[in-house]
């Protein structure tokens, strides 16, 4: 838009400079052309005396608004962005929460669920990483218990990463949770997937899960999973249930 308004400034300028200095030559060029008898109706000195007054105070105004919007422009300091941290640029701007449950594997695809896709993982070699200690514990509207979240609280005294051997990460429904885990590992990969639902009444009535958890929605929590292996990770890849590959996050410390 600015090359625009510099276009239109520029033309009025031009414009009311020629209605300052040379009046009658205005009016000749621009409306003598549309009278029979242009000597005739040719204004007289008063009117041309208004007009030279006229397109001096628009010339100043005009003046006065490009001086404005150039000194606006010249002073205006560029945004900096703020640089990205270690945890988004692990995970994302949307900060994860940790399930803080120790998972064992459900038998097979559970009935009834949603399976939600595993976004990445995050290998833990050797220690867990610093900044897992400072990352909150996942709670579904301030319960951190809800029916029916996957696996068993860790004993007292530990954390369910204190067991883990890998994090997966998910982004299912906010108001849903994540129910069970299929987790499959052989000698050449390991296979996860990730089962969400709506949390069961007391008396244990399950609800609507596919209605109430769709993989498609906009509002989302991200949640990282402990998990525990038979063994090393290695260099196995992480996949879904149907084999695609699962990106690995490397660990970033700051």
């Amino acid at each position: 838009m600015g090359w625009v308004f510099g276009i239109v400034a520029f033309s009025l300028g031009l414009l009311f400079l020629w209605g300052l200095v040379a009046p009658r030559g205005q009016w000749r060029s621009l409306a003598g052309w549309s009278v029979a008898d242009e000597h005739d109706s040719e204004p007289g000195g008063t009117a041309y005396g208004i007009r030279r007054l006229v397109s001096g105070l628009a010339l100043v105004s005009l003046l006065a608004v490009v001086g404005v919007s150039a000194s606006s422009a010249l002073g205006r300091t560029p945004v900096q962005e703020r640089p990205e941290t270690p945890l988004e640029a692990m995970w994302g701007s949307v900060a994860p929460s940790v399930v803080n449950r120790i998972v064992t594997s459900a038998p097979g695809v559970p009935p009834g669920l949603v399976e939600i896709p595993v976004l990445a993982y995050q290998d833990f070699e050797d220690d867990i990483p610093s900044y897992v200690s400072r990352l909150p514990e996942f709670e579904l509207l301030g319960d951190a218990a809800p029916n029916g979240l996957v696996g068993d609280l860790p004993p007292v005294g530990n954390g369910a990463l204190d067991f883990a051997d890998l994090v997966i990460n998910v982004r299912g429904p906010l108001l849903c949770i994540p129910r069970s885990v299929v987790l499959i590992q052989n000698e050449t990969e390991v296979r996860v997937g990730v089962f969400y639902g709506l949390p069961p009444a007391d008396d244990g009535t399950e609800k609507d899960n596919f209605a109430g958890c769709p993989v498609d929605s906009t509002v989302t929590g991200s949640l990282l999973i402990p998990l525990q292996l038979a063994a090393p990770l290695g260099d196995r890849p992480v996949v879904a249930l149907d084999g695609t590959p699962i990106s690995e996050v490397p660990i970033i410390e700051g």
